[in-house]
Parts: C-alpha cells; sequence; structure tokens
C-alpha cells in the first residue's frame, strides 16, 4: 500500500502548511496562557494558589482555557504512565508546593490553577 491509498482508505486530507501553521499558532497561545496563569517559580505557583480565584490574565477566553486544560490533562496522562516515568524526574515535577494544609507537585498546582480558573470563569 502506499500513500495515496493509505489516505484513501482513512478518509482524511493530508496534514498540510496551513495546518502545521495553526497547530504552531495554537501551541504558542497555549504556552502564553501557561506562562502568565502560573509564573515562572514555585512562589509564583504557590501565590496563585493561596489567592480565592486564581488571576486571570487578560485576552484570553474560557475556551482557551479549556483547550489549556486539554494539553495538560494529557502530559499528566504521560506523567502517569510507566514507560514515560523518567518524565516525572524532571524539574518541572519535582518542586513541592505548599498551599495552606495542601501540597502539590509543581505539576499537580499547575493543573489545580488551570482548573480553578476556569471555574472562576465559567461562574462570572
Amino acid at each position: 500500500m502506499n500513500e495515496a491509498e493509505f489516505d484513501s482508505l482513512m478518509q482524511s486530507r493530508p496534514f498540510g502548511r496551513e495546518d502545521a501553521m495553526r497547530a504552531d499558532a495554537a501551541l504558542r497561545r497555549r504556552s502564553t496562557l501557561g506562562l502568565a496563569l502560573w509564573g515562572r517559580t514555585s512562589a509564583d505557583l504557590q501565590r496563585q494558589l493561596l489567592a480565592v480565584h486564581p488571576e486571570i490574565p487578560a485576552g484570553f477566553s474560557l475556551d482557551d482555557f479549556r483547550d489549556l486544560e486539554r494539553s495538560i490533562h494529557l502530559i499528566s496522562s504521560f506523567l502517569s504512565d510507566p514507560r514515560f516515568a523518567w518524565l516525572s524526574h524532571l524539574a518541572f515535577c519535582s518542586w513541592v508546593i505548599s498551599a495552606g494544609t495542601q501540597h502539590f507537585t509543581a505539576w499537580e498546582a499547575r493543573c489545580e490553577i488551570v482548573r480553578r480558573a476556569i471555574e472562576y470563569l465559567e461562574r462570572h
């Protein structure tokens, strides 16, 4: 079977330049939102967790937050997969963030902040 035959069986169009550009723009938007929401340090994460609700960066919609949430759930599934155990040793996973009586890894803190931000945006 050649590539054209495979594509015809899948009934989908080839992934083109425009698709790559859209995917790149979406990744950049999620990255920008994540950085604006989480900051760069464990203190930034802690500040967001201790707030009544996370500080919501301007210029992003609820759909942007949901898109970020889907991405972090995908990453979380990799982090919990034993085949990718080496990922949990990376710096973004090893910090422990204390927020009141709760303790989070840096990755758990990021997930919780996104969850709380979506919850806040849905109510307001």
